[in-house]
């Protein structure tokens, strides 16, 4: 179309010939159009941002620094490479504690074993604490609508947990993990996927209330299934909706997840009954390598 027009403006018996302005109108909103495209499809998504995000926990009696992890989504579009460049971007971050917030494969019809290309983490085994949770992927189920809540692709959990056990990480499923890091005692407690799985709570009567918990929970509507007569969790980490992957200013995300909170939860901080919820973009991409306006991020949770 561009060098259609480009072509005939020069022409004065043609439309675009006659109506030059017109033609270059049509020309300067194709070449935006290029350029949006080519940015939203090769450059945004090998972009890897840092989020830091500070959070203030009374129990606290020293700072902690989290890296968070989310949709790394690894098989389709990212492979090993891509990996490798995450576990590089950790090391200088040097974080006091690192989790993986689910949806670690793709799983959108790939045969081959996704998992592999995970196993540039066991370079970080040993040298910071680790957990990681189930993310809807891992069990084969793409966008959950009140009409659709069917498997789309084969349930890989199994390959998941089997390969991150060999690597050395270990999985939070409805389970809860107290850590001792600076001298200090810190629990998390991670649910399975709660669009895949049951959730229960039960292992929360382990919990000593007197120290700081965090919730991890792939889909930030996880929160909502949160015990009435349980004390409430200091902070929430999820990930899930990608931003959208296209976010668009005055509109908001493009992509929708199937989250019943809305899309004010899709990215970023904010507060659900005066919980800290903080919602990561996530660091691959679901049913095509593009994004716009949400560059993949790793999140610096700095807790205080």
């Amino acid at each position: 179309m561009l060098f259609i027009i480009n072509r005939d403006k020069t022409n004065p018996v043609v439309f675009f010939g006659k109506h030059k302005i017109l033609a270059w109108g049509i020309i300067g909103i194709l070449s935006l159009g290029v350029l949006i495209g080519t940015y939203t499809r090769f450059v945004e998504p090998n972009i890897i941002n840092i989020n830091n995000q500070t959070i203030k926990i009374n129990k606290l009696e020293q700072p902690l620094k989290i890296a968070f992890i989310a949709d790394i989504q690894i098989g389709n579009h990212k492979k090993s490479s891509w990996m490798e460049k995450i576990v590089k971007k950790i090391e200088t971050i040097k974080p006091d504690l690192i989790i993986w917030g689910g949806d670690l494969i793709d799983n959108e019809g790939n045969t081959e074993d996704e998992s592999q290309y995970l196993e540039p983490i066991s370079k970080l085994v040993g040298r910071y604490p680790m957990y990681y949770i189930m993310g809807n992927h891992e069990y084969g189920i793409g966008n959950k609508t009140k009409r659709n809540d069917a498997r789309q692709t084969g349930d890989r959990s199994a390959e998941l947990t089997a390969r991150m056990k060999k690597i050395g990480v270990p999985l939070l499923r409805n389970q809860l993990a107290c850590h001792k890091i600076k001298n200090q005692t810190i629990c998390l407690f991670g649910t399975d996927d709660i669009w895949s799985k049951p959730i229960n709570f039960d292992e929360l009567k382990n919990w000593p209330a007197s120290t700081p918990i965090i919730f991890l929970t792939h889909n930030p509507d996880g929160i909502t299934l949160w015990p009435n007569e349980i004390q409430k969790p200091d902070f929430v980490l999820s990930g899930h909706t990608h931003g959208g992957q296209i976010w668009l200013p005055g509109y908001g995300p493009l992509g929708r997840a199937g989250v019943d909170l809305g899309s004010k939860y899709y990215k970023g901080l904010n507060y659900y009954k005066n919980i800290p919820i903080f919602t990561s973009v996530g660091i691959g991409e679901s049913g095509g390598p593009v994004r716009l306006f949400v560059p993949p991020e790793i999140a610096v949770i700095k807790l205080q």
